[in-house]
């Protein structure tokens, strides 16, 4: 979408430029492309190669697993590896990889179970954190994760988490934080749970180009900041305008502020910023 490609269809020139400077504006100072196969890793590579602070993840997308077989399983890891080795500073994540039991008309589940588990023993090697999907699939997730937790080193984290509150705990204890975006926060029943999670096992993140939050989303009245006057429709893109319903980077206030508000502003926005951002350093970035 950053390339004005919708679908099939160009419906603008590339704005990529204008949406990482959007982000650096808005007080970003690190972020993490996620990537769903090795080819998209050595893709965000290209760009991470531009810019400082950009960095990536790699790893196989549930929903990208019958890209495996019992003749490429290796060969696909060793690429996968190769990369790791590579580019150690900027590969900070292994992922977005994990289960998804709501989109398996992509892979069955059968697929998704074997090929995670085969990531994962052999990926954990690196000491990496984990970037974890799960979609309806909490249970052998965790089990999977259970299974491997004395190999498991270097944490990770559950993103765009929108699960129950028992899950999350179940996920907290295991060692892992849970990542909220636009897509965690949709329901009443998803807030009632956020404001429940331990402030300092919470990551924020936008997801973008997807996951933005919505007028319909229970946590829009809780968004103080707001993007509406600056965007315009793909087809009548202009430079310096966003796009709507495109999520970008920047909105990640927009989040801090949805979390602040349902607990109660328990401490000032400032403290809770705060504390997130240290979250994620000490998860992504502990070795700076």
């Amino acid at each position: 979408m950053y390339q004005g490609i919708y679908g099939n269809s160009k419906k603008h020139e590339s704005d990529l430029d204008q949406v990482i400077i959007r982000a650096l504006q808005a007080g970003l100072d690190k972020i993490i492309i996620t990537a769903g196969t090795h080819q998209e890793t050595i893709q965000a590579l290209e760009l991470c190669a531009k810019h400082d602070n950009l960095f990536t993840t790699c790893g196989y997308h549930p929903t990208r697993c019958n890209e495996f077989n019992d003749s490429n399983e290796n060969e696909i890891l060793n690429q996968m590896m190769a990369l790791f080795q590579k580019h150690p500073k900027k590969i900070v994540a292994i992922g977005e990889f994990g289960l998804d039991y709501e989109r398996t008309q992509f892979c069955d589940i059968d697929q998704q179970k074997r090929y995670f588990e085969f990531q994962l023993k052999h990926l954990i090697t690196l000491n990496k954190p984990l970037f974890l999907h799960n979609r309806a699939a909490s249970k052998d997730l965790y089990d999977i994760l259970h299974k491997y937790r004395d190999q498991i080193t270097a944490g990770g984290v559950v993103h765009s988490f929108d699960g129950t509150l028992e899950e999350a705990l179940k996920f907290i204890e295991l060692g892992y934080f849970i990542g909220i975006n636009g897509c965690s926060m949709k329901t009443q029943t998803n807030l009632d749970v956020i404001k429940q999670l331990p402030l300092e096992k919470i990551l924020v993140e936008t997801d973008a180009p997807w996951c933005g939050i919505k007028q319909s989303h229970a946590s829009y009245s809780h968004v103080k900041t707001q993007f509406t006057s600056d965007m315009v429709k793909k087809e009548k893109w202009i430079a310096g305008k966003m796009i709507k319903d495109r999520n970008e980077p920047c909105t990640i206030i927009q989040i801090c502020e949805v979390i602040h508000s349902i607990r109660g502003k328990q401490e000032s926005f400032d403290d809770l910023c705060e504390t997130i951002y240290l979250n994620t350093q000490r998860l992504f970035f502990s070795a700076e």
